[in-house]
């Protein structure tokens, strides 16, 4: 699996909360030139609680129904909570998605600049 700034992962994460450990799906944040096999990525948590984080820290995600995003590959609606942010271990990264589209990762990035 490749991975790099922008990727749909998965990736054993508490809630926002702190519980709950969970596979979760995630957006790789690091710049892929920076992503060390051996090191850790940092990743901001996707959600399907759509509406529930402020709209400030959230960036929504293209999907489509059925057949799934052609970038994406999502197939309901989520977004990108950008203020919950992990750094897990590249090993612990599971099965991947999609990518976001490079104007989605703009928003993504310049949301979590933004709030960290």
């Amino acid at each position: 699996m490749s991975l790099s700034q922008g990727r749909i992962v998965w990736a054993t994460l508490l809630d926002s909360r702190g519980a709950n450990p969970k596979a979760r799906p995630a957006v790789i944040v690091t710049p892929t030139a920076d992503i060390d096999p051996a090191g850790e990525v940092q990743i901001a948590a996707v959600t399907t609680l759509v509406g529930q984080a402020p709209f400030a820290e959230t960036v929504e995600l293209p999907f489509v129904a059925g057949t799934g995003h052609p970038e994406t590959k999502l197939k309901k609606p989520c977004e990108v909570v950008c203020s919950w942010l992990v750094s897990v271990p590249v090993a612990s990264v599971q099965d991947s998605g999609g990518f976001l589209p490079a104007v989605v990762l703009a928003e993504v990035l310049a949301k979590v600049q933004r709030i960290s």
